[in-house]
């Protein structure tokens, strides 16, 4: 589209009047930068989820979490459903609180998530309703058993 607007004739203009080369410049724009904007926001929300992630395991407050009550959605993303886990949280300093933790878990986890397993929570030390829900350590230590 950016080649056609510029072999355009100077003249020539669209149907409701506009020139056609500024609205071939346009639309080829749209197409080359809209997508890379998009693309460009995944890579900055993909990151700064790993990077809280990555925070929350280094300077969060470590404790365990029991599964009160599961709940889906009805959303599913790629065939994973997400779910509303209701947890009551215990800190390494004996500080309890519940906590609603909504995420897409694959089903391959769901063996984990039963009322009598302690699982691995990161908390923020700022914000208690900020959690981080370890289910990939929990499988290891379950596999080396």
């Amino acid at each position: 589209m950016l080649i056609g607007g510029y072999t355009a004739d100077p003249g020539s203009l669209t149907d409701d009047g506009y020139p056609l080369n500024y609205f071939l410049y346009a639309m080829g724009s749209f197409f080359i930068i809209f997508p890379i904007a998009l693309v460009a926001f995944m890579v900055y929300s993909s990151r700064r989820h790993s990077q809280n992630v990555i925070d929350l395991k280094a300077k969060g407050l470590k404790g365990k979490a029991r599964v009160l009550s599961v709940q889906r959605t009805g959303l599913s993303i790629n065939d994973i459903p997400q779910v509303i886990l209701q947890l009551r949280i215990t800190t390494d300093l004996g500080e309890q609180f519940t906590v609603d933790y909504k995420k897409c878990i694959d089903p391959f986890f769901y063996n984990l998530i039963t009322p009598e397993r302690d699982l691995l929570v990161y908390i923020n030390r700022d914000n208690k309703k900020e959690v981080y829900l370890d289910l990939e350590a929990e499988w290891s230590k379950l596999a080396e058993e």
